[in-house]
Formats: structure tokens, sequence, C-alpha cells
């Protein structure tokens, strides 16, 4: 079990420092969600992370790490190509749409399976890892 739990923590810290030197207090303080994961954070700001299926500017569909489709609105315009992976802030509106804050394009190798497969890991086993929600979210 501490091995699985070294590797969990190895996944996550990788995707964390290579992907998201940038902003990371900020980030850390959002909960990192997939589709199943939604539902339980309707109204609370959260972190997704997916390929882009379309993209008009302001609104775009992605398809999360474990293949849930969301229509994802932003205020400003978003340059994100589809097939690209973004990782996007946002608030959840409910279980299929989300109203963005940022998007972030991700690097063509960003692996979404293992992503995914740490974020559900790291939720089964949360009282092995600190992620709050900030107060003012």
């Amino acid at each position: 079990k501490q091995w699985y739990q070294r590797r969990v923590r190895g996944v996550l810290n990788y995707y964390t420092n290579y992907y998201y030197k940038s902003n990371l207090s900020k980030m850390e303080s959002k909960a990192r969600v997939n589709g199943s994961m939604l539902a339980d954070h309707v109204g609370q700001e959260v972190v997704a992370v997916g390929k882009v299926v379309t993209n008009t500017g302001t609104n775009m569909k992605i398809e999360l790490s474990d293949e849930t489709t969301v229509s994802v609105t932003f205020v400003d315009t978003t340059e994100a190509l589809p097939g690209s992976a973004v990782e996007v802030n946002a608030r959840v509106s409910d279980t299929r749409s989300l109203d963005g804050m940022a998007c972030r394009v991700l690097s063509d190798d960003f692996d979404l399976k293992m992503y995914d497969e740490a974020i559900v890991v790291a939720k089964r086993y949360s009282n092995h890892f600190t992620t709050t929600q900030s107060a003012s979210a």
C-alpha cells in the first residue's frame, strides 16, 4: 500500500511540477476533478483536464480525462485547437457544464489516462493527500 501511495504522489507531483509551474498555490486550492466527480462540486471552483472537441472561442466542448464530455463557457475568447489537451479552471454549473475562468493548453504528450488514474486514486485515498477548497470559493 505504501509503494502505491508513493507512486500516486509521484505522479501528481510530476504533473503539478512539470505542467503547472505558474500560479501553483492558487490552482492547488481547487479540487481536481473528472466528469464523474462534477456532481459533488456543483457551485465550486475546480480544475478539469481534458481534450478539446470543439471551440468557438467563448464556448468549448471538452472530453475530460474520464471521457465525459462537458461544455465550458468563457467570458473571454480562448484559443485552443481541437485535439489539444487543456486545463480549465472553472466553476461547476451542473454535471455537464462549467463556467470557465482560465484555460491553459498543455503539452502534446500529456497523458490523460494517467492523470485520470492519479486523481481517482487521490480521491479514494483523500486522507493521504492535502487538497483544500479555499474559503472564498
